[in-house]
């Protein structure tokens, strides 16, 4: 019993990395499929590059869940909550690493500028020169560019795990948080958020990921917010499709939810990038 546990969940994934290699690579071979597309992966689209970018997909869920289950297991959620959210994003950055080139990393982190703003123009006073100076730019340079793609991913990372924390709590009881544990909470996901925000957009270290956001969206909320919201509503569909499947009594808006969700998330990508962006 337990071992049928164990490769019952295996085989499951062994066939969505299958499917999605295979998917991937059909998509690669067909005709017109622009030059940069196919050189987006490690050794022109290796088995071993297609199969790490699989689990690179499947990682934003499963890292979204195990977030949301830690958040509903611990009284001092306000605590794990960042260093999930760097173990979640970092874990993310391994496997996308060894699936992808630098390249087309580097085109949406962009380059790293940290040490050169420090040193150079003196950003950071003088005592934030020597500090730098002493590390040196390799050590910088490593430690910049896993905080720029943490700021990055963990934008939709909170969206769909906060909306996940709906789909843990239905599984198993979990913990009650006091109201203060509540505010804290709510405090350190509203600081995550903005200082994330101002790593990705406000510092951005390139052009490629801004001047894609609008700039002058619809009642004057950032384009930004818009693409937030895809992700929360990702969330909400697989919440109510897992608790479905527990109570099928949920099935009828489980399903009206994962329908809505495509032309609501078409009309949200369409509100957050700019209207010069085309569709191909």
């Amino acid at each position: 019993m337990k071992r049928s546990r164990i490769v019952a969940p295996l085989l499951l994934l062994v066939a969505t990395v299958a499917a999605v290699v295979a998917t991937i690579t059909l998509v690669l071979r067909l005709p017109g499929i622009p030059y940069n597309v196919r050189e987006l992966f490690l050794n022109n689209g290796s088995l071993s590059a297609l199969v790490f970018f699989a689990l690179t997909l499947l990682w934003i869920g499963a890292g979204a869940m195990l977030l949301a289950h830690a958040l509903c297991r611990s009284r001092r959620a306000y605590l794990v909550l960042p260093l999930a959210l760097v173990v979640v994003s970092l874990i993310s950055k391994m496997l996308l690493s060894r699936s992808v080139t630098y390249e087309s990393i580097d085109d949406i982190l962009g380059s790293n500028n940290l040490f050169g703003l420090v040193t150079g123009e003196n950003v950071w006073g003088l005592a934030g020169r020597r500090a730098f100076q002493m590390l040196g730019p390799d050590v910088v340079d490593f430690v910049e560019r896993r905080v720029r793609y943490t700021a990055l991913y963990s934008i939709p990372l909170l969206g769909i795990a906060l909306t996940f924390v709906y789909a843990a709590r239905s599984a198993r009881p979990v913990l009650r948080m006091k109201p203060l544990e509540q505010f804290l909470l709510v405090a350190c996901v509203a600081g995550w958020f903005w200082l994330a925000r101002t790593l990705v957009v406000t510092w951005a270290a390139t052009d490629n990921l801004t001047e894609l956001i609008a700039r002058r969206s619809p009642f004057g909320i950032p384009g930004e917010w818009y693409l937030f919201m895809i992700p929360v509503l990702i969330g909400l569909s697989v919440a109510l499709l897992i608790r479905a499947t527990g109570q099928p009594v949920w099935w009828p808006a489980a399903v009206a939810s994962t329908v809505a969700a495509v032309p609501a998330g078409w009309a949200l990508l369409n509100l957050g990038l700019d209207a010069h962006v085309e569709w191909a």
